[in-house]
């Protein structure tokens, strides 16, 4: 099949892969042309056939690819010159396009889909929140993104939900979560404040202890700290997290606050404007970061989705995308704040932040030069920041502020999954691992932005987007197959 937007040609595309990234490091997997190969199976389930493989190593893109699933595992990575298709396998024909893994957004609010009012939107979905969960969960999911990690919410309505997800009564990512957060918060802000009902407010070592076995104890992968609490709070939180195989994640109130909580046991922080000073970082803050392998979520998408919305109206109220992928009256809703994005961003002080963006791009060249561990979440949805566009935008700016794509792609993927404790299942293109598989309708390594042309969204093994066809007796057939936007 020829993708509608596809690679220039297969030469431009694999010249500007090579030209925009390093080379592949010492652990990337050996080419499909050469070296070892995967051994041909005997059966398999579905194939991925033809496309310009970006498998999350950081290897050249590979064209003509094939990779064979077996349930919800891959099970043959390699060119249609090196495997064959089995006879009678459904099969998903990429010929034109790019083939990635799955992306992995490490920063999602499952509660919000954009609205710019924070209060009138608690107030009036807090009770449909079941109905708000599924409609992020399914614009994420068919935006590529195959694993998310939600950083606040109620905790009953998130494991009712993934065990919805678990039925299979919903779409969506595979969800981790930190079911809540832990501050240390006066009661009259919490009183006035959206998320104080979501907010699990410590007091003493004690408490927070308590309230991180808590969450724990209701399936955390990760507990979020944000604001108030003590170094030895955060140490308390962080023991427990530790013991029980989570990390921890959040806030810090600016560099110093920053270096407490990473000496407390603090595994990354949440927004990139917490480790500096305006736009300069610390030498100090570097040296904690690296010294103790902490990484940064810098979640760039969160200002930029409003000056670029003040800038370009009409992408969010003219929005395809976000209005096919929610019912008519929420969609309504959610339009009506976006049409006066500089008038209502009362959660966010009433004012759209553009010091606040210039600030981030030389902090990200700061941290990315030094070698810090930045990776991708986009805090969707805060205002404006729409689930179906929060990743592409993320990513494109990384790359705008330093990056290569490569690096952004294999950040996304492999890094973020590493990150979250399931490296070994996820974020690769690899035997053995999930079958994880997104096909884009154009070429990332040439602009983050062809990430928008999701045509095929493959999670553990299933095809939620696009279409799989059986051939009657040859992968040639495949050709008769075609995506669906």
């Amino acid at each position: 099949m020829n993708g509608k937007r596809g690679w220039a040609t297969t030469a431009l595309g694999t010249v500007c892969a090579l030209m925009c990234s390093d080379p592949a490091p010492a652990h990337a997997q050996p080419r499909y042309g050469g070296g070892e190969r995967d051994a041909q199976p005997t059966k398999a389930t579905l194939a991925i056939v033809g496309g310009m493989l970006v498998d999350g190593h950081e290897n050249p893109p590979v064209p003509h690819s094939l990779i064979l699933v077996d349930g919800n595992r891959i099970v043959a990575v390699g060119t249609k010159d090196t495997l064959r298709v089995p006879p009678g396998t459904p099969v998903v024909d990429a010929d034109g396009m790019t083939v990635m893994p799955g992306l992995i957004d490490v920063h999602v609010h499952l509660d919000t889909i954009g609205h710019t009012d924070y209060q009138y939107w608690h107030k009036t979905y807090r009770e449909r929140m079941q109905e708000i969960y599924a409609i992020s969960a399914r614009q994420m999911l068919l935006y590529g993104v195959t694993t998310a990690v939600d950083l606040v919410g109620m905790p009953d309505d998130l494991v009712a939900f993934r065990k919805k997800l678990e039925r299979g009564e919903v779409i969506g990512p595979r969800i981790l979560a930190s079911m809540g957060w832990i501050g240390n918060f006066s009661e009259e802000f919490l009183k006035n404040w959206h998320r104080g009902y979501q907010t699990s407010n410590a007091r003493t070592v004690e408490e927070a202890r308590a309230f991180a076995q808590k969450a724990l104890s209701l399936g955390a992968e990760v507990v979020k700290i944000h604001s108030g609490l003590t170094k030895d709070q955060v140490k308390a939180i962080a023991d427990e997290a530790h013991l029980k195989g989570a990390w921890v994640t959040g806030h810090a109130g600016g560099p110093a606050e920053l270096i407490e909580r990473i000496d407390a046991g603090m595994n990354a922080v949440e927004h990139i404007g917490a480790v500096a000073h305006g736009a300069q970082v610390p030498p100090e803050v570097i040296t904690a970061l690296l010294a103790r392998r902490v990484h940064v979520v810098p979640t760039l998408v969160t200002d930029l989705a409003q000056t670029d919305a003040v800038q370009w109206p009409e992408f969010w109220t003219d929005n395809q995308r976000a209005k096919s992928t929610m019912p008519p009256e929420i969609w309504a809703d959610v339009r009506r704040s976006l049409e006066h994005p500089g008038r209502v961003l009362t959660n966010f002080g009433g004012s759209v932040r553009w010091k606040s963006v210039e600030a981030a791009k030389a902090i990200f060249r700061q941290l990315h030069e030094a070698g810090v561990s930045l990776l991708v979440g986009t805090d969707a949805s805060t205002p404006l920041n729409l689930k179906t566009d929060a990743m592409w935008r993320e990513m494109d700016a990384m790359v705008q502020y330093g990056m290569t794509p490569m690096e952004v792609l294999a950040t996304a993927t492999r890094r973020n999954a590493e990150y979250i404790k399931l490296g070994s299942q996820l974020g690769t293109i690899t035997r053995g691992k999930l079958a994880d598989i997104i096909v884009i309708d154009g070429n990332p390594l040439i602009s983050m932005r062809d990430l928008r042309h999701v045509v095929a969204v493959i999670k553990d093994g299933k095809v939620y987007k696009g279409d799989a066809a059986t051939p009657a007796k040859s992968p040639s057939s495949a050709a008769s197959n075609r995506l669906r936007q």
